[in-house]
């Protein structure tokens, strides 16, 4: 190898490196991550945001009703996560009539 591909070969060891060692951090959860999402308080946020996707998903486009403790989702951490993920998680399987004008392609009538 002369130096430039030396060189070129070190700098892309350095980067493949790198990647694995930043994409490790999102694929492996921590003890204390593990220990949250198995909480009673997590749990209850995630059934109630997956309670609020269904009612967003309805074919009633006017029933924006939440399932949400607004105190716990404020104050408790757990709560508040796993609300999201239920919330994010379950809207994406809702069925239902697609609503005009909330899909990728605008109507245009």
């Amino acid at each position: 190898m002369d130096a430039t591909t030396d060189g070129t070969f070190m700098r892309a060891l350095c980067c493949l490196i790198l990647f694995l060692s930043l994409t490790g951090c999102g694929l492996f959860e921590s003890r204390a991550q593990r220990a949250m999402r198995n909480s009673p308080d997590y749990k209850a946020g995630y059934n109630d945001g997956c309670a609020s996707a269904s009612t967003s998903g309805s074919a009633n486009p006017r029933d924006t009703s939440l399932v949400r403790d607004e105190e716990a989702y404020r104050t408790i951490p757990a709560y508040h996560s796993g609300w999201g993920t239920g919330f994010n998680g379950c809207r994406l399987y809702q069925p239902g009539p697609p609503v005009p004008g909330r899909g990728p392609i605008a109507n245009p009538f």
